[in-house]
């Protein structure tokens, strides 16, 4: 695995942990709030536990946030992983997972304060955890590599039954304490208006060309999603098109569908000619040799070609993962670009997947 893959799959481990952390964190603050009880386990040390819960999803998200901001592969800066809307890249999605992350702190930071502030308002203060989950769980559909994955679907919609269940129970108690059914009404709203945006949105094929929309550049989407660095085929959403009118080597980071044929000559040399399903672009890599089943990457060449005519050659580079990963420069323009491959045979010379790209 290379150091891309590397950071990248700690990066998507780390944001995952530090989502479940936060949810406990949430649920055991619910908890203490409806004054369930155990012999075993005194209001202290339940208090004591919420606090390391919460302190827990601070570490894995500094992790997180460490890990993409070193990653190779999309070259974010430390500003872009700091600062809201200054990101290149999914600027809108990123930034709600960064203004989550400083509401987290302050909340954590405002345990300390509360001798000062009074148990009133430190309540009221307490309830941006809330607005931290929700930012979490849209930062995390809206930018993960695995939203579209079965156990990630399932793991986001455990912490949104959990928590909207105990939300709901401390507005209707049913013991005699006051009520507030607008507040459970408010959660099922929630509830219903996220997962009616998620469906039609991130758990959609089209979303990787319309996540990076924010400035205007709807036509792209940034490398790292769809198929993410290291990620292999389970578990990450199939790269999505580009619209036709951005050509895919005109100088925009761009994800697209392929699909082709694999021919193999009497010298044992084996073509892949594969055609990206939006931009129409046809992409050619040529493998010196064959053994049995499997293709000999030394020396294998990869050329673009743009229906404008220009060409962007180079060669193989080597194995991310599952990805092919190769280099070339536009006969053009000149630009040096890095493209990722994740190809998928059907059997009968038949080749199906997709290509990242990015300008270098």
């Amino acid at each position: 695995m290379t150091t891309s893959g590397l950071t990248w799959e700690i990066a998507r481990a780390g944001g995952f942990v530090a989502y479940g952390l936060l949810t406990a964190s949430v649920s055991i603050g619910l908890v203490l709030s409806l004054k369930w009880r155990s012999p075993r386990w005194t209001r202290f040390i339940t208090n004591e536990l919420h606090r390391f819960v919460t302190l827990l999803a601070l570490a894995f998200t500094a992790i997180h946030t460490l890990m993409v901001a070193i990653d190779p592969f999309i070259q974010f800066t430390p500003a872009e992983v700091l600062i809201p809307f200054v990101s290149h890249y999914r600027p809108l999605w990123i930034a709600l997972g960064i203004v989550a992350t400083d509401l987290l702190i302050a909340v954590y930071v405002s345990e300390w304060i509360r001798p000062h502030v009074g148990y009133a308002w430190w309540r009221r203060f307490h309830y941006l955890a809330f607005i931290v989950f929700a930012l979490a769980l849209v930062h995390g559909l809206s930018t993960g590599s695995d939203s579209r994955a079965p156990w990630a679907i399932g793991a986001y919609i455990a912490s949104v039954v959990l928590v909207g269940a105990l939300i709901s129970v401390r507005a209707l108690p049913g013991t005699g304490e006051e009520s507030h059914p607008s507040i459970a009404v408010l959660t099922v709203g929630m509830v219903l208006v996220v997962g009616f945006w998620a469906w039609n949105g991130p758990l959609q094929p089209g979303w990787n060309a319309i996540a990076n929309d924010a400035r205007g550049s709807g036509s792209t989407t940034a490398p790292g999603q769809g198929q993410v660095p290291g990620a292999g085929s389970s578990g990450a959403p199939p790269a999505s098109a580009v619209p036709s009118s951005a050509p895919a080597i005109a100088g925009q980071p761009f994800t697209d569908d392929i699909s082709g044929q694999l021919v193999q000559s009497t010298d044992g040399s084996v073509t892949m000619t594969a055609i990206l399903g939006s931009s129409g672009d046809q992409l050619t890599i040529r493998f010196p040799s064959g053994q049995g089943s499997r293709l000999a990457i030394d020396g294998a060449t990869v050329s673009l070609l743009a229906p404008d005519g220009d060409t962007c050659a180079g060669d193989i580079r080597g194995l991310d993962d599952n990805q092919l990963v190769a280099a070339c420069q536009g006969a053009t323009s000149g630009s040096a670009w890095v493209l990722r491959l994740t190809l998928a045979g059907d059997g009968n010379g038949g080749i199906s997947g997709s290509i990242e790209a990015t300008p270098q």
